[in-house]
């Protein structure tokens, strides 16, 4: 389950950040092939982490998924927006940042049900709880729905909402069946 637990709104400008995502050229793209040429060349001293994410992709595949249709872009505080964005929500919550972004999902594109394999997830638990959250930074539009571990279905969810999940590793999917580009952030951090 996510819990609704505050609002951005009047604190972040979510509105410059979706316009700055969506006039980039160097978002982080990434696909099936992608994560799948990723894991297997970087993680082959980690077994266990290489085979979650084979696990996922084999539910994909045998849901008879078109895997060509799963892509999304990541862009990165520091690097494709500005890092106070990061810092503000940081102080929101009440978390040091470990894996921050924003996901763009195009229109006619899904990403199914997974949760998401981080390569640092030992190290980072080795320091203490993680948390995570998610913000809906669009303003509400046709077709873009957030899907939650089985049990909540987010759609037309007004801009500005955070919502922090009752585990990091909480099972999630995104689809955009609408006709513009779908934006949420990520904050996965460790709480002070």
């Amino acid at each position: 389950m996510a819990k609704l637990v505050g609002s951005t709104e009047g604190k972040i400008d979510w509105d410059s950040i979706v316009q700055i995502c969506k006039d980039s050229t160097d978002g982080d793209f990434n696909s099936v092939g992608t994560v799948v040429d990723r894991s297997e060349s970087s993680w082959t001293e980690n077994p266990e982490l290489l085979g979650s994410y084979r696990d996922v992709i084999k539910i994909w595949q045998d849901a008879k998924y078109n895997l060509s249709l799963i892509e999304w872009y990541d862009y990165y505080p520091g690097k494709h927006f500005d890092i106070e964005v990061q810092n503000k929500f940081s102080d929101l919550v009440n978390a040091d940042p470990r894996r921050v972004f924003v996901s763009e999902l195009w229109p006619g594109r899904c990403v199914p049900k997974h949760w998401d394999v981080e390569d640092q997830e030992k190290e980072w638990l080795a320091e203490g709880e993680l948390k995570r959250w998610v913000v809906f930074i669009d303003k509400p539009q046709f077709g873009h729905v957030f899907l939650f571990d089985n049990q909540d279905a987010f759609y037309y969810i007004p801009q500005h909402q955070v919502w922090e999940w009752d585990h990091y590793r909480n099972w999630h999917a995104g689809t955009n069946c609408g006709s513009e580009p779908y934006y949420l952030f990520h904050f996965l951090g460790k709480p002070r």
